[in-house]
């Protein structure tokens, strides 16, 4: 017996929420940032903490909410929210809250985000509620640059709904799933011009989930689910443009090469052994298949007042084996 059932992952989407900078992995329709959806799914405050380049006065390259050492106004408090779209596909958003503490060039964060996404699977729509913490550090040290991050958390399945919408109902299996994420990136932030910058920045990272998968209406079967660890890499060069009367404010634009191990997951039943594997665990046995991407972006990092600041952004995929998706967000700051 062999069945194979197609479906697009999110683990990754939740990743690229949660990575400091970082381009957006392939969002796979569940942070993903993230299979893995919360990306980068989860481990900055936002993804639209964008990484202004450091100026004479000395701001940090990796996050937008920085503020030079011996500021009086270590502290920092961000509200962020944001959508995704994928060709074809379903939509997604997140929402988070993060609180950081600049400590000389480095900084600490600890943040809280939501992500909701909706998996297309067959004529079915399997919606998740991601709740993930994410604590990080990193900092800007003579223009490189460098963050780090963790994050743990929880995915709610919720009701599960035919595509003509006659029918919905709770899972008969698992309710909810564990998440949780490790990554890193490393940079360089290179004077081009004068108000002009460019960073190439590496990204890795590291995203574990679970996907639920309907068992047939009307055969009092059990719904399963599939493990879904996803690998998330990205390579990105970001040049940016510091203006206003204290070059302070930026906006840039994004190229980026990214790369997951889990852009397609499927669920394959060959024989007896995968069957009673299923009956014995609740896990389907599945084959995931990489792919490789381009994304493309453009960000802008604003100061209201001397401490109020508005972060912008948008992305747009390019060459994704699941589907491109644009992606967009904002994120209001305020340190004191």
């Amino acid at each position: 017996m062999f069945a194979r059932l197609v479906y697009r992952p999110m683990l990754a989407g939740i990743i690229t929420v949660c990575a400091p900078g970082a381009v957006s992995a392939q969002e796979t329709s569940v942070p993903a940032a993230p299979p893995s959806e919360p990306a980068a799914d989860v481990t900055s405050a936002s993804a639209t903490e964008a990484s202004a380049p450091a100026s004479a006065a000395g701001t940090d390259a990796q996050d937008g909410d920085t503020v030079p050492p011996g500021d009086s106004k270590p502290w920092s408090f961000a509200l962020a929210a944001g959508a995704s779209n994928r060709d074809q596909g379903s939509d997604g958003s997140w929402q988070s809250l993060a609180l950081t503490r600049q400590i000389g060039r480095g900084y600490l964060r600890g943040a809280l985000m939501r992500y909701h996404g909706t998996l297309l699977q067959a004529n079915t729509a399997l919606p998740s509620d991601y709740l993930v913490g994410t604590i990080g550090a990193g900092g800007n040290f003579d223009n490189w640059v460098v963050d780090g991050w963790i994050s743990y958390g929880h995915q709610d399945y919720g009701r599960i709904t035919s595509d003509n919408g006659s029918a919905s109902r709770d899972s008969t299996g698992a309710s909810g799933s564990r998440y949780y994420s490790v990554g890193g990136d490393f940079g360089k932030v290179i004077p081009l011009a004068a108000r002009w910058f460019a960073t190439p920045t590496a990204t890795v990272s590291y995203a574990h989930g679970r996907l639920l998968h309907p068992a047939p209406d009307g055969t009092g079967l059990v719904d399963l689910e599939t493990d879904e660890p996803t690998w998330s890499s990205a390579a990105t060069l970001r040049v940016d443009h510091a203006f206003g009367q204290n070059a302070n404010q930026y906006v840039g634009l994004s190229v980026a090469r990214a790369w997951t191990s889990n852009a397609l997951s499927e669920v394959v039943v060959r024989d007896y052994h995968d069957v009673a594997y299923a009956a014995r665990t609740g896990l389907l046995p599945a084959r995931h298949t990489a792919d490789g991407w381009w994304e493309v972006g453009v960000t802008a990092n604003m100061r209201i007042t001397d401490s109020l600041g508005i972060d912008l952004y948008a992305t747009r995929s390019i060459g994704a084996i699941a589907g491109n998706t644009t992606s967009a967000g904002i994120s209001l700051r305020r340190s004191f």
